[in-house]
């Protein structure tokens, strides 16, 4: 058992801890060659996403919480559809709304092809993000803090301010995960095809990978400024949080009860909603549709991009939970240091965008020692390392809900591993690890950075043969693919969970 542990912990090491060292020690004492622009503009574009996703989302998180109906569910699946939709997929959608020339001669389309379209696309993002977080918190207030405050006749701008305080940690660390997913994203910028006027750190990275000769060390610079920055925004929520922390969970905690909203909040709500559907995902989505049916088709070869990276999926699924589950279950014995360990090297790899890591597995893959640059076992296996954190983090709450006694009963009764693993485990964690297999695939098979950095000449997955259609003008080809890549997931996963629910279906007892 020690010598397996310490082979998943150097795997691990091979995988996340190397590439990113590799290229982050070649801009360790290189002279400054890096222009200022790019910095400046990913920052100010974080600090604006920030500022204005956190209070937003914390009013919307609050709404949530505190209002029921249609309305309020209909504002939650807008949020979870944003969240789940590819930065690049939405960009796609308000391209072809501007390639109209009435639309790009207009005053909004001036604004919108350039830092304004940036800033719009960054927030409607980042929004969904701010408030799963601050809707946590509201989550464990509970109907207490409100009740006491009415029962004292505390006035109103003491309850607001109340609010106020119990929102900043919230609020924080909202604007935290605002600014650090604006630093990083890649897709955005790369799609909107504005980075020649609003140049950004991450699209730095990718001309500085992509020039002859490759700028090893420049790009590893500006990978530095964006790990500080991300450390940087981090301390300070953690500071935000230690100074306005409050222990809100308890075991007397009731839950706020949920009211219909009336008035001024029901019309709040009403415009959160028409702006969320409307600007968020109708429009874009709505023109994607109009050019994918009546545009001229696309050519049948573009389209075997879909199953390639559907295999692509599958496979970093499979080795991704496989790998996942492994370290799950040896984290659950005894040695602190392996757990340490893990966490350690999991939060690092999270905190670390696909962008630099993708940058990482070219300088340490391509040399006589790791000859695997330019082929699909690369390509997968990074998929698989950058999706590692989310799969453990998805089937770890699954996993610790089953006892260990469990097995430790199968023992007594003398059941065979393969019985132990299949009939208990397997059938216990069969639909959690279908939806974390699902996200995983959904995932890697709209994932930009590390496909533009590391595929097979030749074989272009989904993400890189949309870019390339967005940066064409073949918008009729880049909608094409992305809607029919989404309704190929959305069938894949109806029909694998309809196979699983028929698969878990009780036989009906035989009569007599």
């Amino acid at each position: 058992m020690r010598l397996l542990r310490g082979a998943l912990l150097a795997l691990l090491g091979l995988l996340l801890v190397y590439p990113l060292a590799r290229l982050l020690a070649m801009g360790v004492g290189q002279g400054a060659s890096l222009s200022w622009r790019p910095l400046l503009n990913s920052g100010g574009l974080a600090v604006l996403t920030g500022c204005v996703a956190a209070p937003a989302g914390a009013a919307l998180a609050l709404a949530l919480e505190r209002f029921s109906g249609r309305l309020v569910g209909l504002l939650g699946l807008g949020l979870w559809l944003l969240f789940i939709m590819p930065g690049y997929v939405l960009t796609t959608g308000w391209l072809i709304l501007f390639s109209h020339p009435q639309m790009r001669h207009s005053a909004f389309g001036h604004a919108f092809l350039g830092a304004g379209g940036l800033a719009f696309l960054y927030l409607v993002k980042a929004l969904p993000f701010s408030v799963f977080v601050a809707r946590a918190t509201y989550a464990g207030a509970g109907a207490s803090l409100r009740e006491a405050a009415l029962v004292l006749r505390l006035p109103r701008w003491r309850r607001l301010g109340l609010g106020l305080r119990l929102a900043l940690p919230a609020m924080a660390a909202g604007f935290t995960i605002a600014a650090i997913e604006t630093m990083q994203d890649f897709s955005i910028p790369a799609t909107l095809g504005v980075t020649g006027q609003v140049p950004v750190v991450t699209y730095s990275i990718y001309q500085r990978l992509n020039t002859t000769p490759a700028d090893f060390a420049g790009a590893a610079q500006l990978c530095w400024w964006l790990i500080g920055a991300a450390a940087m925004l981090s301390l300070l929520q953690m500071a935000v949080q230690r100074r306005y922390r409050a222990v809100l969970v308890h075991g007397k905690a009731r839950r706020a009860l949920r009211q219909a909203p009336r008035g001024a909040a029901r019309a709040a709500l009403v415009g959160a909603a028409l702006a969320l559907w409307g600007l968020g995902l109708a429009l874009p989505l709505l023109a994607m549709a109009d050019v994918a049916l009546f545009g001229e088709a696309a050519p049948a070869d573009l389209f075997t991009a879909i199953p390639r990276s559907l295999g692509y999926g599958a496979l970093a699924a499979s080795l991704t939970l496989g790998l996942a589950m492994a370290l799950l279950k040896l984290q659950r014995g005894r040695h602190p240091l392996f757990a340490a360990l893990l966490q350690a090297g999991l939060s690092a790899n999270m905190a670390v965008p696909g962008l630099v890591l993708g940058a990482g597995y070219v300088v340490a893959f391509n040399n006589d020692i790791f000859p695997l640059y330019g082929t699909v076992l690369l390509l997968v296996i990074a998929y698989a390392a950058g999706t590692l954190p989310m799969a453990i983090r998805l089937v770890g709450g699954a996993l610790a809900q089953l006892d260990a006694r469990l097995d430790e009963a199968a023992r007594i009764f003398a059941l065979s591993p393969q019985t132990r693993l299949i009939d208990i485990e397997a059938a216990l964690l069969a639909r959690p690890g279908l939806q974390a297999w699902l996200l995983v695939v959904a995932t890697v098979m709209f994932e930009l950075p590390v496909s533009e950095l590391l595929y097979v000449p030749g074989q272009m997955p989904l993400s890189v043969a949309i870019l390339a259609a967005d940066m064409g003008g073949r918008y009729n080809e880049a909608a094409q693919l992305a809607l029919l890549g989404m309704g190929t997931l959305a069938l894949l996963a109806l029909g694998l969970n309809l196979a699983l629910r028929l698969g878990q279906t009780k036989p009906a007892p035989e009569v007599a």
